[in-house]
């Protein structure tokens, strides 16, 4: 169930006059988010929590870009996790693929 009009987002980030470099970027984290869903999602629960995305920045093994990537993840966790209502199956922390598609969407439409 879409929970989008029962949650308050932070989206200070997404300003009205967004420049094409802007949502390159935004498309770059998205493509990310999306690949990367499975590797991130160590414990296979179907959710990305706070540890496995601090797990991903700080091994050795991810690149700076990605890192940057993650970055955006981790600081916009509650936000992305709160953009779609799991029901029964949630994990209020963390961010499921439906939280993804639903947050991408709403900041595809504000940009």
């Amino acid at each position: 169930m879409n929970d989008q009009n029962n949650f308050n987002l932070d989206l200070s980030w997404v300003h009205s006059s967004t420049t094409e470099r802007t949502k390159e970027r935004f498309n770059e984290i998205k493509t990310y988010a999306y690949l990367a869903f499975d590797e991130l999602d160590k414990d296979k629960n179907g959710f990305i929590d706070e540890s496995e995305l601090l797990e991903a920045l700080n091994s050795s093994s991810t690149s700076e870009r990605e890192k940057a990537f993650i970055a955006f993840l981790l600081d916009n966790r509650q936000s992305i996790a709160d953009s779609f209502d799991e029901g029964a199956h949630q994990d209020p922390e963390g961010i499921s693929r439906m939280d993804l598609e639903a947050y991408f969407k709403m900041i595809s439409q504000l940009m």
